[in-house]
């Protein structure tokens, strides 16, 4: 490989680096549960980066989100949570409908959840958004959030804890106050975090 283009990866890979791992700001450090935001181009809202280390099993926290029903204990804000479809004990989707301010409509979506073990310690969980269903058409008055995407990483940090990472970024679709928009990404993951929390500490 000659000098230059061994140059030019090295500079590309950098500035990978910087422009993918190095951007997150801070938003919120509160209860052991820390939030981060980060613009991201081609994407109206911020990513979202939440994560907290919980003294439990990671066996509990996929067995929390596997459990569909058991979703209406920590999901913040969340008014109607149902099972669309389960096609194996490893992939599940989901229609979920949050509630919002007044006057601002409430929105929804159908997310597929799919389990995979990448290491004998870490756990991931993929998150894709799902247009329409037979089950949960598009309903009058209600904003579908069609894009989307993100994960879950449950990592086992020994000694009995766990590591707890969710990341995510999605359009909200419709109209969106800005202040909405930016309390949303901040407030709402750390809520459904630390409501998590809760709930496994307390079961």
């Amino acid at each position: 490989m000659k000098l230059q283009h061994f140059v030019l990866i090295i500079i590309l890979w950098s500035i990978a680096l910087v422009s993918k791992g190095q951007n997150w700001d801070l938003a919120k450090d509160k209860n052991g549960v820390k939030v981060y935001t980060r613009k991201v181009d081609g994407w109206g809202i911020k990513e979202y980066k939440v994560t907290m280390n919980i003294k439990t099993s990671p066996s509990k926290i996929i067995a929390a989100l596997k459990d569909v029903p058991g979703r209406y204990k920590w999901a913040y804000n969340s008014i109607e949570i149902r099972e669309i479809e389960r096609p194996n004990r490893e992939e599940v989707a989901i229609y979920n409908k949050v509630d919002a301010p007044w006057p601002v409509a409430d929105r929804d979506n159908i997310t597929r959840f799919k389990f995979s073990y990448p290491s004998a310690t870490l756990t991931r969980v993929d998150m894709t958004v799902i247009k329409s269903h037979a089950k949960a058409p598009v309903y009058e008055g209600i904003v579908r959030i069609e894009r989307l995407k993100g994960h879950w990483l449950i990592r086992d940090k020994g000694n009995g804890w766990t590591e707890i990472t969710q990341q995510c970024v999605a359009e909200p679709g419709g109209s969106l106050p800005d202040w909405l928009a930016n309390s949303a990404v901040v407030d709402n993951p750390y809520n459904s975090m630390y409501n998590l929390k809760q709930y496994i500490e307390n079961n």
